[in-house]
Protein backbone atom coordinates (compact mmCIF):
# COMPACT_ATOMS: atom_id res chain seq x y z
CA UNK A 1 0.00 0.00 0.00
CA UNK A 2 1.59 4.00 -0.67
CA UNK A 3 0.34 7.15 -0.50
CA UNK A 4 0.19 9.86 -3.16
CA UNK A 5 1.57 13.05 -1.37
CA UNK A 6 2.29 16.51 -2.01
CA UNK A 7 6.59 15.91 -1.89
CA UNK A 8 8.28 16.94 -5.07
CA UNK A 9 10.28 13.96 -6.37
CA UNK A 10 14.01 14.21 -6.60
CA UNK A 11 15.87 11.25 -8.64
CA UNK A 12 18.57 10.28 -6.33
CA UNK A 13 20.61 7.55 -5.59
CA UNK A 14 20.30 5.71 -2.23
CA UNK A 15 22.93 7.56 -0.51
CA UNK A 16 21.34 11.11 -1.40
CA UNK A 17 23.62 11.99 -4.11
CA UNK A 18 22.27 12.86 -7.85
CA UNK A 19 23.42 9.93 -10.14
CA UNK A 20 26.03 10.51 -13.02
CA UNK A 21 24.70 10.08 -16.68
CA UNK A 22 21.75 9.85 -18.04
CA UNK A 23 19.17 8.51 -15.46
CA UNK A 24 16.57 7.44 -17.74
CA UNK A 25 16.40 3.80 -19.15
CA UNK A 26 16.61 3.42 -23.14
CA UNK A 27 15.93 0.99 -25.85
CA UNK A 28 19.47 -1.09 -26.12
CA UNK A 29 20.53 0.55 -29.37
CA UNK A 30 18.80 3.61 -29.28
CA UNK A 31 20.35 7.20 -28.73
CA UNK A 32 19.42 9.86 -26.45
CA UNK A 33 17.70 12.91 -27.58
CA UNK A 34 19.49 15.95 -27.59
CA UNK A 35 18.19 17.65 -24.09
CA UNK A 36 19.00 20.56 -21.37
CA UNK A 37 22.34 19.53 -19.75
CA UNK A 38 21.51 17.54 -16.93
CA UNK A 39 18.32 16.60 -17.77
CA UNK A 40 16.87 13.02 -18.37
CA UNK A 41 16.21 12.08 -22.12
CA UNK A 42 13.32 10.48 -23.51
CA UNK A 43 13.17 7.06 -23.78
CA UNK A 44 11.49 5.65 -26.43
CA UNK A 45 8.38 3.87 -26.24
CA UNK A 46 8.46 0.16 -27.47
CA UNK A 47 6.86 0.06 -30.98
CA UNK A 48 8.46 3.41 -31.67
CA UNK A 49 11.27 4.27 -33.78
CA UNK A 50 14.36 2.93 -32.83
CA UNK A 51 12.90 1.21 -30.07
CA UNK A 52 12.40 -3.06 -29.14
CA UNK A 53 10.04 -4.31 -31.33
CA UNK A 54 6.93 -6.45 -30.15
CA UNK A 55 3.18 -5.63 -28.89
CA UNK A 56 2.86 -4.18 -25.59
CA UNK A 57 -0.21 -4.63 -23.13
CA UNK A 58 -1.41 -1.91 -20.06
CA UNK A 59 0.25 -2.99 -16.75
CA UNK A 60 -3.24 -1.88 -15.38
CA UNK A 61 -3.83 -5.01 -17.48
CA UNK A 62 -1.65 -7.30 -15.03
CA UNK A 63 -2.54 -8.51 -11.41
CA UNK A 64 -0.76 -7.30 -9.03
CA UNK A 65 -0.46 -4.13 -10.80
CA UNK A 66 -0.67 -1.00 -9.39
CA UNK A 67 1.12 1.65 -11.96
CA UNK A 68 1.85 2.28 -15.51
CA UNK A 69 4.68 0.76 -17.22
CA UNK A 70 4.13 -1.84 -20.54
CA UNK A 71 4.52 -5.29 -20.87
CA UNK A 72 6.49 -6.65 -24.23
CA UNK A 73 5.08 -10.11 -25.97
CA UNK A 74 9.14 -10.31 -26.71
CA UNK A 75 12.26 -10.52 -24.58
CA UNK A 76 13.58 -6.71 -24.77
CA UNK A 77 16.68 -5.14 -23.85
CA UNK A 78 16.85 -1.74 -22.10
CA UNK A 79 20.02 0.11 -21.53
CA UNK A 80 20.60 1.97 -18.10
CA UNK A 81 23.61 3.46 -16.82
CA UNK A 82 26.02 1.63 -19.60
CA UNK A 83 24.30 -1.85 -18.45
CA UNK A 84 21.87 -3.36 -20.35
CA UNK A 85 18.81 -5.80 -18.79
CA UNK A 86 16.96 -8.42 -21.01
CA UNK A 87 13.33 -7.40 -19.60
CA UNK A 88 11.57 -10.86 -20.55
CA UNK A 89 8.61 -11.84 -22.27
CA UNK A 90 5.50 -11.20 -20.03
CA UNK A 91 7.21 -8.64 -17.69
CA UNK A 92 6.24 -5.05 -17.27
CA UNK A 93 9.01 -2.21 -18.17
CA UNK A 94 8.71 0.61 -15.47
CA UNK A 95 10.61 3.91 -15.49
CA UNK A 96 10.49 5.50 -12.17
CA UNK A 97 11.45 8.70 -13.29
CA UNK A 98 8.14 8.43 -15.73
CA UNK A 99 5.97 7.50 -13.32
CA UNK A 100 6.45 9.01 -10.03
CA UNK A 101 3.45 7.66 -8.61
CA UNK A 102 4.56 3.76 -9.81
CA UNK A 103 4.19 1.06 -7.07
CA UNK A 104 7.76 -0.72 -6.67
CA UNK A 105 6.43 -3.99 -5.26
CA UNK A 106 7.57 -7.56 -5.96
CA UNK A 107 4.30 -9.19 -5.93
CA UNK A 108 4.41 -9.34 -9.84
CA UNK A 109 6.52 -9.70 -12.91
CA UNK A 110 8.44 -6.29 -13.41
CA UNK A 111 11.50 -4.94 -14.00
CA UNK A 112 11.97 -1.29 -12.38
CA UNK A 113 14.35 1.72 -13.76
CA UNK A 114 14.97 4.14 -11.12
CA UNK A 115 15.03 5.27 -7.73
CA UNK A 116 11.70 4.53 -5.88
CA UNK A 117 9.57 7.99 -5.25
CA UNK A 118 7.86 9.10 -2.21
CA UNK A 119 5.12 9.70 -4.21
CA UNK A 120 4.53 5.58 -4.86
CA UNK A 121 0.41 4.92 -5.37
CA UNK A 122 0.32 1.01 -3.83
CA UNK A 123 -2.57 -0.93 -3.18
CA UNK A 124 -2.44 -2.92 0.08
CA UNK A 125 0.09 -5.24 1.01
CA UNK A 126 -1.12 -8.39 -1.22
CA UNK A 127 -1.29 -12.10 0.19
CA UNK A 128 -0.13 -13.52 -2.88
CA UNK A 129 3.45 -15.11 -3.04
CA UNK A 130 6.45 -13.52 -3.79
CA UNK A 131 7.23 -12.98 -7.91
CA UNK A 132 9.85 -12.55 -10.03
CA UNK A 133 11.11 -8.57 -10.21
CA UNK A 134 13.82 -6.81 -10.31
CA UNK A 135 14.77 -3.20 -9.13
CA UNK A 136 17.57 -1.27 -10.74
CA UNK A 137 18.36 2.17 -9.05
CA UNK A 138 20.88 4.48 -9.62
CA UNK A 139 24.16 4.55 -6.89
CA UNK A 140 27.26 6.45 -7.14
CA UNK A 141 28.38 4.83 -4.28
CA UNK A 142 28.55 1.07 -6.28
CA UNK A 143 31.63 0.90 -7.81
CA UNK A 144 31.89 -2.62 -8.11
CA UNK A 145 30.74 -6.20 -9.54
CA UNK A 146 29.01 -8.02 -6.17
CA UNK A 147 26.00 -10.10 -5.63
CA UNK A 148 24.46 -12.00 -2.96
CA UNK A 149 21.33 -14.27 -2.55
CA UNK A 150 19.15 -14.22 0.83
CA UNK A 151 17.41 -17.66 0.49
CA UNK A 152 14.76 -17.07 3.38
CA UNK A 153 13.65 -13.62 1.82
CA UNK A 154 13.92 -14.82 -1.83
CA UNK A 155 15.98 -11.56 -2.72
CA UNK A 156 19.04 -11.30 -4.41
CA UNK A 157 21.40 -7.92 -3.97
CA UNK A 158 23.73 -7.08 -6.58
CA UNK A 159 26.04 -3.78 -7.50
CA UNK A 160 27.25 -3.12 -10.87
CA UNK A 161 29.38 0.03 -11.23
CA UNK A 162 26.68 2.89 -11.17
CA UNK A 163 23.54 1.01 -10.24
CA UNK A 164 22.53 -0.76 -6.72
CA UNK A 165 19.77 -4.20 -7.64
CA UNK A 166 17.16 -5.81 -5.44
CA UNK A 167 15.47 -8.83 -7.23
CA UNK A 168 13.23 -10.87 -5.84
CA UNK A 169 12.59 -14.64 -6.76
CA UNK A 170 9.62 -17.35 -6.55
CA UNK A 171 11.09 -20.64 -5.52
CA UNK A 172 10.93 -22.09 -9.54
CA UNK A 173 11.70 -18.85 -10.86
CA UNK A 174 15.11 -18.08 -9.23
CA UNK A 175 16.95 -19.79 -12.65
CA UNK A 176 15.30 -16.77 -14.67
CA UNK A 177 15.94 -14.36 -12.46
CA UNK A 178 19.91 -14.85 -11.98
CA UNK A 179 20.00 -15.57 -15.66
CA UNK A 180 18.86 -11.98 -16.09
CA UNK A 181 21.05 -10.38 -14.16
CA UNK A 182 23.97 -12.70 -15.15
CA UNK A 183 23.46 -11.51 -18.77
CA UNK A 184 23.52 -7.72 -17.49
CA UNK A 185 26.97 -7.83 -16.24
CA UNK A 186 26.15 -9.45 -12.36
CA UNK A 187 28.05 -12.20 -10.63
CA UNK A 188 26.87 -15.41 -9.37
CA UNK A 189 25.50 -14.66 -5.98
CA UNK A 190 26.99 -16.45 -3.00
CA UNK A 191 24.79 -17.27 -0.47
CA UNK A 192 24.42 -15.79 2.86
CA UNK A 193 24.83 -18.51 5.45
CA UNK A 194 22.09 -18.84 8.73
CA UNK A 195 23.34 -17.38 11.98
CA UNK A 196 23.37 -18.58 15.09
CA UNK A 197 21.26 -16.94 18.13
CA UNK A 198 24.17 -15.98 19.62
CA UNK A 199 25.52 -13.93 16.59
CA UNK A 200 22.26 -12.91 15.36
CA UNK A 201 21.84 -11.20 19.41
CA UNK A 202 25.37 -9.45 18.58
CA UNK A 203 24.12 -8.00 15.70
CA UNK A 204 21.56 -6.45 17.73
CA UNK A 205 23.21 -5.16 19.75
CA UNK A 206 26.13 -3.84 17.46
CA UNK A 207 22.79 -2.03 15.17
CA UNK A 208 21.54 -0.44 18.41
CA UNK A 209 24.03 0.79 20.25
CA UNK A 210 25.09 3.83 17.53
CA UNK A 211 21.69 5.17 17.76
CA UNK A 212 21.27 7.89 19.78
CA UNK A 213 18.76 11.08 20.31
CA UNK A 214 15.45 11.74 22.44
CA UNK A 215 14.21 8.78 21.03
CA UNK A 216 15.81 5.91 22.01
CA UNK A 217 15.43 1.67 20.46
CA UNK A 218 13.65 1.44 24.19
CA UNK A 219 11.21 4.25 23.72
CA UNK A 220 10.43 2.56 20.30
CA UNK A 221 9.91 -0.79 22.04
CA UNK A 222 7.82 0.12 24.26
CA UNK A 223 5.54 2.03 21.66
CA UNK A 224 4.84 -1.15 20.15
CA UNK A 225 3.25 -2.72 23.63
CA UNK A 226 1.32 -0.83 24.76
CA UNK A 227 -1.26 1.61 22.82
CA UNK A 228 -5.51 1.65 23.22
CA UNK A 229 -7.29 3.15 19.97
CA UNK A 230 -7.30 3.15 16.16
CA UNK A 231 -4.04 2.42 13.99
CA UNK A 232 -3.30 1.90 9.98
CA UNK A 233 -0.93 -0.51 7.97
CA UNK A 234 0.23 0.36 4.69
CA UNK A 235 2.22 -1.44 2.15
CA UNK A 236 4.90 0.92 2.11
CA UNK A 237 5.60 2.92 4.78
CA UNK A 238 4.19 6.69 4.59
CA UNK A 239 6.92 9.66 4.32
CA UNK A 240 7.38 11.91 7.23
CA UNK A 241 5.60 14.72 5.55
CA UNK A 242 2.74 12.31 4.94
CA UNK A 243 2.72 11.03 8.38
CA UNK A 244 2.65 14.63 9.44
CA UNK A 245 -0.42 15.12 7.72
CA UNK A 246 -2.42 12.14 8.86
CA UNK A 247 -1.85 14.18 12.33
CA UNK A 248 -5.33 15.14 11.72
CA UNK A 249 -6.77 11.68 11.47
CA UNK A 250 -8.31 9.22 14.23
CA UNK A 251 -5.21 7.02 14.13
CA UNK A 252 -2.17 7.12 16.37
CA UNK A 253 -0.54 3.97 15.57
CA UNK A 254 0.72 2.66 12.11
CA UNK A 255 2.15 -0.87 10.83
CA UNK A 256 5.21 -1.46 8.86
CA UNK A 257 6.55 -4.39 7.22
CA UNK A 258 10.21 -4.76 8.68
CA UNK A 259 10.49 -7.58 6.27
CA UNK A 260 10.25 -11.31 4.61
CA UNK A 261 9.89 -13.05 1.45
CA UNK A 262 6.57 -11.74 0.88
CA UNK A 263 6.80 -7.55 1.68
CA UNK A 264 5.54 -7.31 -1.59
CA UNK A 265 6.63 -3.27 -1.43
CA UNK A 266 10.01 -1.38 -1.49
CA UNK A 267 10.80 0.63 1.73
CA UNK A 268 12.34 3.74 0.61
CA UNK A 269 10.68 5.75 3.46
CA UNK A 270 11.60 2.89 6.35
CA UNK A 271 14.66 3.81 7.96
CA UNK A 272 16.13 5.05 11.33
CA UNK A 273 15.71 8.00 11.38
CA UNK A 274 11.88 7.78 9.77
CA UNK A 275 10.83 5.45 13.46
CA UNK A 276 12.37 7.64 15.30
CA UNK A 277 10.84 10.87 13.90
CA UNK A 278 7.44 8.90 13.70
CA UNK A 279 7.86 7.68 17.31
CA UNK A 280 8.76 11.41 18.89
CA UNK A 281 5.59 12.20 16.79
CA UNK A 282 4.26 10.05 19.34
CA UNK A 283 3.15 7.18 16.56
CA UNK A 284 3.08 3.74 17.89
CA UNK A 285 4.70 0.99 15.59
CA UNK A 286 2.92 -2.32 14.43
CA UNK A 287 6.15 -4.26 13.10
CA UNK A 288 5.37 -6.56 10.62
CA UNK A 289 7.25 -9.88 9.10
CA UNK A 290 5.99 -11.33 5.87
CA UNK A 291 7.77 -14.55 5.44
CA UNK A 292 7.18 -17.98 4.16
CA UNK A 293 3.89 -19.55 4.24
CA UNK A 294 1.33 -22.38 4.92
CA UNK A 295 -0.88 -21.29 2.16
CA UNK A 296 1.91 -21.21 -0.25
CA UNK A 297 3.43 -24.57 0.74
CA UNK A 298 6.78 -22.75 1.68
CA UNK A 299 7.43 -23.64 4.61
CA UNK A 300 9.31 -27.01 4.05
CA UNK A 301 11.34 -27.19 7.64
CA UNK A 302 9.05 -25.35 10.24
CA UNK A 303 11.17 -25.45 13.24
CA UNK A 304 14.48 -24.05 11.08
CA UNK A 305 12.15 -21.86 9.51
CA UNK A 306 10.63 -19.97 11.94
CA UNK A 307 13.86 -19.64 13.92
CA UNK A 308 15.50 -17.97 10.78
CA UNK A 309 12.79 -15.40 10.55
CA UNK A 310 12.48 -14.59 14.12
CA UNK A 311 16.60 -13.90 13.64
CA UNK A 312 15.94 -12.01 10.80
CA UNK A 313 12.91 -9.61 12.15
CA UNK A 314 15.32 -9.06 14.97
CA UNK A 315 17.85 -8.16 12.93
CA UNK A 316 15.51 -5.59 10.45
CA UNK A 317 13.98 -4.05 13.95
CA UNK A 318 17.20 -3.37 15.14
CA UNK A 319 18.29 -1.73 12.13
CA UNK A 320 15.93 0.59 12.37
CA UNK A 321 15.80 1.35 16.01
CA UNK A 322 13.24 -0.35 17.02
CA UNK A 323 14.81 -2.15 20.23
CA UNK A 324 14.85 -5.19 22.19
CA UNK A 325 11.14 -5.54 24.64
CA UNK A 326 9.39 -4.97 21.00
CA UNK A 327 6.42 -6.93 19.79
CA UNK A 328 7.25 -8.20 16.30
CA UNK A 329 4.65 -9.50 14.36
CA UNK A 330 4.61 -12.61 11.95
CA UNK A 331 1.50 -11.61 9.15
CA UNK A 332 0.50 -15.54 8.26
CA UNK A 333 -1.63 -15.21 5.63
CA UNK A 334 -4.65 -17.30 4.56
CA UNK A 335 -7.12 -19.87 6.24
CA UNK A 336 -9.00 -22.82 6.06
CA UNK A 337 -6.64 -24.61 7.05
CA UNK A 338 -6.00 -28.74 7.48
CA UNK A 339 -4.98 -30.72 10.90
CA UNK A 340 -1.53 -30.80 8.94
CA UNK A 341 -1.45 -26.87 7.74
CA UNK A 342 -2.59 -26.28 11.20
CA UNK A 343 0.43 -28.17 12.78
CA UNK A 344 2.89 -26.79 10.55
CA UNK A 345 2.18 -23.72 11.45
CA UNK A 346 2.40 -24.24 15.30
CA UNK A 347 5.22 -25.71 15.20
CA UNK A 348 7.20 -22.69 12.75
CA UNK A 349 5.20 -20.14 15.06
CA UNK A 350 6.16 -21.61 18.11
CA UNK A 351 9.58 -21.83 16.88
CA UNK A 352 9.28 -18.09 16.03
CA UNK A 353 8.07 -16.92 19.09
CA UNK A 354 10.74 -19.00 21.12
CA UNK A 355 13.68 -17.69 19.10
CA UNK A 356 12.34 -13.92 19.60
CA UNK A 357 12.31 -15.05 23.08
CA UNK A 358 15.97 -15.94 22.99
CA UNK A 359 16.88 -12.61 21.70
CA UNK A 360 14.52 -10.66 24.02
CA UNK A 361 11.72 -9.43 21.68
CA UNK A 362 8.70 -10.37 21.96
CA UNK A 363 6.20 -12.60 20.02
CA UNK A 364 2.59 -11.31 18.08
CA UNK A 365 1.18 -13.10 15.50
CA UNK A 366 -1.02 -12.14 12.86
CA UNK A 367 -3.80 -14.52 11.05
CA UNK A 368 -7.00 -15.27 10.58
CA UNK A 369 -9.02 -17.45 13.08
CA UNK A 370 -9.54 -20.67 10.64
CA UNK A 371 -5.53 -19.62 9.71
CA UNK A 372 -2.27 -19.07 11.90
CA UNK A 373 -4.71 -17.43 14.38
CA UNK A 374 -6.48 -20.43 15.01
CA UNK A 375 -3.61 -22.73 15.26
CA UNK A 376 -2.71 -20.79 18.23
CA UNK A 377 -5.70 -20.68 20.06
CA UNK A 378 -6.39 -24.13 19.42
CA UNK A 379 -3.14 -24.98 20.42
CA UNK A 380 -3.71 -23.70 23.92
CA UNK A 381 -1.66 -25.67 26.88
CA UNK A 382 0.46 -28.09 24.17
CA UNK A 383 2.31 -24.98 22.36
CA UNK A 384 4.27 -22.04 22.52
CA UNK A 385 1.70 -19.22 22.25
CA UNK A 386 2.91 -15.62 21.40
CA UNK A 387 2.28 -12.71 23.33
CA UNK A 388 -0.12 -10.58 21.41
CA UNK A 389 -2.74 -12.08 18.61
CA UNK A 390 -3.61 -9.76 15.84
CA UNK A 391 -6.53 -10.87 14.53
CA UNK A 392 -7.42 -10.52 10.75
CA UNK A 393 -11.61 -10.46 10.71
CA UNK A 394 -12.72 -7.51 8.57
CA UNK A 395 -16.09 -7.35 10.37
CA UNK A 396 -16.45 -3.68 10.81
CA UNK A 397 -15.91 -3.27 14.39
CA UNK A 398 -13.80 -1.31 16.28
CA UNK A 399 -12.85 -3.63 19.67
CA UNK A 400 -10.31 -6.39 20.07
CA UNK A 401 -12.14 -9.03 18.67
CA UNK A 402 -12.50 -11.36 22.08
CA UNK A 403 -14.95 -13.61 20.08
CA UNK A 404 -11.32 -14.50 18.18
CA UNK A 405 -10.21 -16.33 21.23
CA UNK A 406 -13.40 -17.45 23.14
CA UNK A 407 -11.06 -18.29 26.70
CA UNK A 408 -10.30 -14.76 26.40
CA UNK A 409 -6.52 -16.11 27.17
CA UNK A 410 -5.40 -13.12 25.28
CA UNK A 411 -7.39 -10.29 26.72
CA UNK A 412 -5.80 -6.89 26.34
CA UNK A 413 -3.13 -8.73 24.33
CA UNK A 414 -4.93 -8.16 20.64
CA UNK A 415 -4.88 -6.17 18.07
CA UNK A 416 -7.91 -6.66 15.58
CA UNK A 417 -7.54 -5.68 11.51
CA UNK A 418 -11.24 -5.10 11.09
CA UNK A 419 -11.60 -3.14 7.61
CA UNK A 420 -10.48 -4.18 4.27
CA UNK A 421 -7.73 -2.26 2.36
CA UNK A 422 -9.59 1.33 1.41
CA UNK A 423 -8.67 4.46 0.11
CA UNK A 424 -8.23 7.60 3.03
CA UNK A 425 -7.25 11.27 2.80
CA UNK A 426 -6.50 12.95 5.48
CA UNK A 427 -4.53 16.36 5.79
CA UNK A 428 -4.76 16.25 2.06
CA UNK A 429 -2.84 13.15 1.63
CA UNK A 430 -4.49 9.78 0.26
CA UNK A 431 -2.96 6.20 1.21
CA UNK A 432 -4.83 2.99 0.28
CA UNK A 433 -4.88 1.49 4.16
CA UNK A 434 -5.92 -1.54 6.37
CA UNK A 435 -7.75 -0.15 9.40
CA UNK A 436 -7.21 -1.95 13.03
CA UNK A 437 -7.87 -1.29 16.89
CA UNK A 438 -5.43 -2.06 19.10
CA UNK A 439 -6.07 -3.36 22.34
CA UNK A 440 -2.78 -3.37 23.96
CA UNK A 441 -2.95 -2.98 27.62
CA UNK A 442 0.34 -5.05 28.65
CA UNK A 443 1.53 -3.42 31.09
CA UNK A 444 -1.67 -3.07 33.42
CA UNK A 445 -2.50 -6.17 36.76
CA UNK A 446 -4.67 -8.50 35.54
CA UNK A 447 -7.95 -8.39 37.79
CA UNK A 448 -8.44 -10.82 40.46
CA UNK A 449 -9.56 -14.04 38.53
CA UNK A 450 -8.85 -13.20 34.97
CA UNK A 451 -7.13 -16.08 32.61
CA UNK A 452 -3.70 -16.12 32.61
CA UNK A 453 -1.45 -14.75 29.92
CA UNK A 454 0.86 -17.17 28.04
CA UNK A 455 2.68 -18.24 30.32
CA UNK A 456 5.62 -17.59 27.73
CA UNK A 457 5.12 -13.55 28.35
CA UNK A 458 7.94 -11.63 28.97
CA UNK A 459 7.17 -9.29 32.01
CA UNK A 460 6.63 -5.32 30.88
CA UNK A 461 6.22 -4.18 34.15
CA UNK A 462 10.04 -4.81 34.05
CA UNK A 463 12.83 -3.08 31.67
CA UNK A 464 13.60 -5.41 29.05
CA UNK A 465 17.35 -7.18 29.96
CA UNK A 466 19.58 -5.63 27.50
CA UNK A 467 21.37 -8.18 24.82
CA UNK A 468 24.79 -8.44 25.47
CA UNK A 469 27.14 -9.61 22.86
CA UNK A 470 27.59 -13.65 22.42
CA UNK A 471 24.71 -14.29 25.19
CA UNK A 472 20.78 -13.82 25.09
CA UNK A 473 19.20 -12.86 27.91
CA UNK A 474 16.25 -15.46 29.22
CA UNK A 475 12.73 -14.02 28.54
Amino acid sequence: MVTSGAAVTVHVSRDGTHAAGDSRPQAAGTEPGASAPGAPTHTPSPGSAGAATGSTTSAQDTPGADASGTISTVARPVSYHGHTFTVPAGWRSVDLSDDPSACVRFDTRAVYFGAPSSKQRCAAQSAASVQDAVLVQPSSAATTKSATDDALNQRIDATLPGVEITASYARAGRSAVVSLLSDAGVPAPAATAPASTAEVAARVKADLSPIQGPVTPVTVAAMTSTYTGLGFDACTAPSTDQMTAWGTSPFSAVGVYIGGSGRACAQPELTASWVAAEAAAGWHLLPLYVGPQVSFNTITSAAAQGKASADDAATQAAALGIGTGAVLYYDMEGGQFTAAETATAQTFLGAWTTELHALNFRSGVYGSETGGLGAMVSGWGTVTEPDVLDVDNWNGQTDDDPGADPSNHWAGYRVHQFLAPADATYGGVTINIDEDYFGLHQCTTPSPGAVAQPNYQIDCDAAPAPVVSGTTAAP
